[in-house]
């Protein structure tokens, strides 16, 4: 038996005898030996499907029942040399992993990231925005899919695109292509630009699972930008184990673009700060993390919205956003907010609320940590790193007060 030709794609493996007039596709590979075999059988003027399994490879029961199984087929072929013949090169394939290559110091390179859309996403790392229910994580989320998408690169936001237009997929596990295309039809009345499309796909395997898929349409569509909507569906099983936050971190990093992965959120038992709903692997394997969070009144048409950085890999935390939706029967339109003069205040800098309450007038350590709700003791530690390293404030007995 000779060699068979062997053509990789993106997710399959096409094994070709042509002696033999027989053709085997591995598809769904992976390096512990479990495979989809399918085997087809040519004549002189089309080729036909003689069985398709799921396998593992490595157990020697089920490849014997296979050969015996394929037999009744085909007489002529050495169908237990066929076999043993795919079982190794397809192992070989799935776990040779990327080479290893020599990287040299260069003098041209600087700590400076490189950006899909600053300061939200890095350019081809996976970043989490997490929030409660209302939080409007999902819309601000598509508002970054069109934004990318957009001609040029200046908007109203603070948000600076990348030197070239993005293609953006969008992975929704919640919700219809209807009530997505009405969202999206009502940002792009509200940015007044014309009609650009983005590309959607209602889920609902995993994304470990849809790996092979999302691949060919990254490459199909040149696909730069992945926004997941929303993690648990996508990450399944108990997110409280590392094993699907290892998982789908893995599947995002097989992609090798920029990820957005929307997120609910959870309360950590022993610091009481907002995470990630899940595994600490969530936010581990994350580089960059940021919370939602929304405030409306009851009956109004507007929200504000603060949008904060929890966790920065490649740069340094990013101060807070503020973004104010107004809704009408057509139109969701989106502008920056002071969040200042908003009950998400809370979420600034304790430096940049300390400096609001002082333009009130001087006041003692203990009256700020009272007005603030916040530690006494990382008041102090502020308002002294403040008037040292900043000149901004100056001691006036036992209160601070705003430098002149």
């Amino acid at each position: 038996m000779n060699k068979p030709s062997i053509t990789e794609g993106i997710g399959f493996i096409n094994y070709a005898w042509p002696e033999l007039r027989l053709r085997v596709v591995a598809e769904r590979y992976d390096d512990g030996g479990h495979t989809e075999l399918s085997f087809f059988l040519k004549n002189e003027t089309s080729e036909t499907l003689l069985h398709t399994t799921r396998v593992n490879l490595l157990a020697t029961p089920t490849m014997n029942s296979l050969a015996q199984r394929l037999e009744k087929n085909s007489h002529d072929i050495p169908w237990t040399e066929i076999l043993t013949y795919i079982t190794g090169k397809t192992l070989e394939i799935a776990r040779r992993g990327e080479p290893a290559e020599e990287i040299w110091p260069s003098e041209d390179d600087d700590l400076t990231p490189s950006y899909l859309l600053e300061p939200i996403l890095y350019l081809n790392h996976p970043a989490v925005i997490f929030g409660d229910y209302g939080s409007l994580k999902s819309l601000f989320a598509l508002a970054i899919g069109y934004i990318v998408q957009l001609p040029y690169h200046d908007n109203n936001l603070g948000l600076i695109t990348a030197k070239e237009s993005t293609i953006c997929l969008y992975l929704d596990y919640e919700d219809d292509p209807s009530s997505f295309r009405k969202r999206l039809s009502a940002l792009e009345r509200g940015f007044g630009e014309v009609n650009i499309p983005i590309l959607y796909r209602r889920m609902t395997a995993s994304l470990a699972d849809s790996i092979d898929q999302i691949t060919r349409i990254r490459d199909d569509k040149g696909i730069k930008l992945l926004i997941v909507d929303s993690l648990g569906p996508a990450a399944r099983g108990n997110l409280n184990d590392p094993e699907p936050a290892i998982k789908y971190h893995v599947a995002l990093r097989q992609l090798g673009i920029t990820g957005l992965t929307l997120a609910h959120n959870s309360k950590d038992p022993l610091t009481k700060k907002r995470t990630i709903f899940g595994s600490m692997f969530f936010t581990s394997l994350a580089r960059s993390v940021w919370e939602c969070k929304a405030e409306q009144e009851a009956g109004e048409d507007e929200v504000i919205i603060s949008v904060k950085h929890h966790k920065a890999n490649l740069s340094r935390l990013h101060p807070p956003l503020g973004y104010k939706f107004t809704f009408t029967d057509k139109t969701i339109t989106i502008a920056k907010a002071d969040l200042r003069d908003t009950g998400l205040s809370g979420e600034l800098p304790l430096a940049v609320r300390i400096k609001d309450l002082l333009r009130g007038g001087a006041m003692p350590v203990k009256d700020i940590a009272e007005r603030l709700e916040a530690n006494e003791g990382s008041i102090k530690t502020i308002v002294n790193r403040m008037a040292k390293n900043k000149g901004l404030l100056v001691k006036v007995g036992d209160s601070w007060g705003l430098a002149s």
